[in-house]
């Protein structure tokens, strides 16, 4: 009788007391199996509620009638109800988000009606004010997961204040320090990045709608009506900036994202370190590293390694931004269309880190024991003992340190 085959998923995991979860190994895995929807659907609720914004003010204006705004505003919630129900999305035929609803309308309601959508504005002025309604609630998230993180953090401070552990200054032993002291510093680092994350929010909440291609429209449009009704602080004093300089709020959002990455790389580093045999400071869960194909004992800390990939990700594309932005003439340029990708990817590049992370504290082990003993060896103890010395003889520290350095060389 032949053998039931064995399903598998996984060329390893044999030797792990319990396997990651889903969400692990997908931050794991990357793009490896797994592929991206077009960019511009994220954009469709934002792309409504733009389109909503516009034709209410046109109708306040009085430059579109009354009747023809609510059957606007009907196909408008039409088209939203759709896309809630995964209904509408976005296929090759159709250029981009603005194209698709738009013509949505068209068909529903003729040109004579559908066309009007588009009076008064520009997809220049549409997509900016898109990205940055998109960006506003990214950021709010942004913010939300630190918050959490930091308390994570500030937990692990207070409850290992007094556990000693070497400190290191290029890679080598240097002074005792605490892992709270450890923690603190990591913690100080994110409160950082929140910080950056709100300053964004106060920079950049201004509605660039109504900015047309940067110059404008000959019809009597009311820009602060359609920032109040999209819930921006105003509108951009300047029609020109905003379009010339599209991509500036991408830049400063990938800036404040890459910083944040940047700590959360060098969090994974000493961790990893750590969590080497020959240090044993601490183990890691087994729920946050995969094994090998190969290695039957293999435990790695794949989900710390893909932490610093994801950094590097960050930085290329914050110099893509600069570089995309450095060469605008003044007005509309269609280089800066590609900010659009570039944040985009910067986002699911760095916001499951946050979680990543705090999970990953609340699970980690600390081997006191071996922390006990590394903070006794390599002459690690050596600076304190010769600042009580300075201390209680009053000699020069340069003295001291002298006459220690050359005990130190016998």
């Amino acid at each position: 009788m032949p053998q039931k085959q064995q399903k598998i998923h996984k060329l390893w995991g044999g030797n792990f007391s319990h396997l990651p979860p889903q969400h692990i190994l997908d931050f794991a895995s990357g793009s490896d199996v797994k592929g991206k929807k077009p960019y511009d659907e994220r954009l469709i609720p934002y792309d409504i509620a733009v389109n909503q914004a516009h034709v209410k003010m046109l109708s306040k204006q009085q430059i579109i009638s009354a009747q023809d705004a609510r059957l606007l505003l009907k196909g408008l919630e039409e088209i939203k109800a759709l896309y809630k129900q995964g209904k509408f999305t976005l296929s090759e035929g159709v250029e981009d988000v603005h194209t698709a609803i738009e013509v949505y309308l068209i068909k529903k309601y003729g040109v004579a009606v559908g066309g009007k959508v588009h009076t008064a504005r520009s997809r220049n002025d549409q997509v900016a004010t898109d990205m940055r309604l998109y960006l506003k609630d990214q950021t709010k998230v942004f913010i939300v997961e630190l918050t959490q993180l930091i308390f994570a953090l500030q937990q692990l401070k207070k409850k290992y204040a007094c556990v000693k552990i070497p400190g290191f200054t290029h890679h080598r032993p240097a002074m005792v320090t605490t892992l709270g002291v450890v923690f603190g510093a990591w913690k100080e680092g994110v409160v950082r990045d929140k910080m950056r994350f709100k300053q964004w929010l106060t920079l950049y909440n201004k509605s660039p709608l109504g900015a047309g291609t940067g110059y404008g429209t000959s019809f009597p449009i009311d820009r602060k009506y359609t920032a109040k009704l999209l819930g921006f602080s105003g509108a951009e004093p300047n029609i020109l900036d905003p379009i010339t300089n599209r991509g500036e709020t991408e830049t400063a959002f990938v800036f404040t994202c890459a910083l944040m990455m940047k700590h959360f790389s060098q969090i994974a580093q000493t961790l990893i370190l750590w969590s080497m045999p020959q240090f044993g400071y601490i183990s890691l869960p087994d729920g946050f590293c995969t094994g090998s194909s190969i290695m039957p004992h293999k435990k790695n800390p794949d989900v710390l390694e893909v932490i610093k990939a994801k950094a590097a990700i960050l930085y290329g594309a914050l110099q893509s931004l600069l570089a995309i932005n450095s060469g605008n003439f003044i007005g509309y340029n269609r280089d800066t269309q590609w900010t659009k990708y570039l944040v985009m990817d910067a986002v699911d590049e760095s916001f499951p880190g946050i979680k990543v992370l705090k999970e990953l504290f609340g699970a980690l082990s600390i081997n006191e024991h071996i922390l006990v003993k590394a903070c006794k060896e390599d002459d690690i103890l050596i600076t304190c003992a010769m600042e009580k010395e300075v201390q209680q003889t009053g000699q020069s520290l340069r003295a001291v340190k002298q006459r220690v350095e050359k005990a130190l060389k016998i």
